[in-house]
């Protein structure tokens, strides 16, 4: 930590922290919930498939020909039940390999099962991954140029779960050229593919702001690509609320009316704020403009806003107490700005007064 960085600084890198520890834990939750969903079609069978079946069918992956479809189907159920046997997989000398043979293949059939039971063995570790990347990560690239959407929407995913594992791999991807395919895939007029490729740059901000190599113009490009679907995928919200982390986007940010929309979209939410889909939404909208408030234009934005009361009042008034607190936050930096007009304008426009009682209770919550 530089001993020259402002308090608002030391807030947004303890945000890209915090959001980098948070997405780990949503990877693993989805991870598990994957598992435990495919799980039950292997279970359908009413049996674990074990540790020797996996050796077995990675042996028998290694002779060109001999590899179905089926024992395709029944390699990634067994990939889905446990770690264990994708480690069991990678064991075996010559299967991945095998693996990445098939997925360059010609037969359609065969290539789009080994995508499939790569993003299976995406699920592991960081060991496991970086083994993938490494053999694996060239192809699947390639195959974002294709026209077979399924396969295409498989390889996104599978290299959104590379890139979010660990640095190491995110470094290989990030050599390769993933990121300028992403970006060029949220133009696709396929939905399923855009949402794989916001999954995929969520991982991937949110490992790359660890790292030097993802420089403020790659993510002012990043945020010129994503905003433009806000409106029309929540999950888009939390790859501009990664790079919100980050004050080289403001200018980018404020451009694109990233502020005035964030309210808007927070307003709609109103209608069901307890969705599930909604409740992560406004996570990370309540968390961006956090962010952005530190930045003197967009506080002014916020407080001159039509609905940022009724807004506020929503989002004190939410059941769930992380939400309460991100909207402390907010409040805090309207009202004790290193802007003293910003301050002055949060007192005439009667912030205070009109978000009470909900702030007091709040506060008395939280405290």
């Amino acid at each position: 930590m530089s001993s020259e960085e402002s308090p608002i600084e030391i807030v947004r890198r303890n945000n890209r922290e915090m959001g980098y520890q948070e997405r780990q834990e949503r990877r693993e939750t989805l991870v598990n919930s994957r598992r435990g969903t495919l799980g039950e079609k292997a279970n359908s069978q009413k049996r674990v498939i074990t540790t020797q079946e996996v050796k077995t069918l990675a042996e028998r992956l290694k002779h060109k020909g001999h590899f179905t479809v089926q024992d395709f189907m029944f390699l990634n159920h067994a990939l889905i039940q446990n770690e264990e046997n994708i480690i069991t997989f990678f064991r075996v000398t010559g299967a991945l390999h095998a693996l990445v043979r098939e997925l360059t293949g010609q037969n359609t059939s065969l290539q789009l099962s080994a995508a499939n039971c790569c993003c299976n063995l995406a699920l592991g570790n960081k060991k496991s991954c970086l083994q993938l990347t490494k053999a694996a990560a060239p192809y699947l690239i390639s195959h974002l140029d294709g026209l077979n959407n399924h396969l295409l929407e498989i390889c996104v995913w599978t290299l959104g779960n590379l890139a979010g594992s660990d640095v190491k791999s995110w470094t290989v991807l990030h050599a390769q050229g993933l990121l300028p395919k992403l970006l060029h895939l949220m133009t696709s007029s396929e939905s399923d593919v855009v949402c794989a490729t916001i999954y995929a740059l969520t991982h991937y901000v949110r490992v790359g702001l660890h790292t030097s190599d993802l420089n403020s113009g790659l993510q002012k490009h990043i945020v010129m690509n994503v905003h433009p679907v806000m409106e029309r995928d929540a999950s888009s919200c939390w790859v501009i609320y990664l790079l919100s982390c980050c004050s080289e986007c403001d200018d980018v940010m404020l451009i694109n009316s990233v502020v005035s929309r964030g309210v808007c979209l927070l307003r709609q939410c109103k209608t069901a704020p307890d969705s599930e889909v909604n409740v992560s939404k406004i996570t990370a909208l309540v968390r961006m403009l956090g962010n952005l408030s530190a930045n003197r234009e967009a506080a002014e934005i916020l407080l001159i806003h039509s609905s940022i009361i009724s807004v506020l009042r929503m989002l004190l008034a939410s059941p769930y107490m992380h939400v309460q607190r991100e909207t402390l936050w907010l409040v805090g930096n309207l009202l004790n700005h290193t802007s003293v007009e910003i301050q002055l304008l949060a007192k005439d426009s009667n912030l205070i007064e009109s978000i009470e009682p909900l702030l007091s209770d709040a506060l008395s919550n939280i405290l």
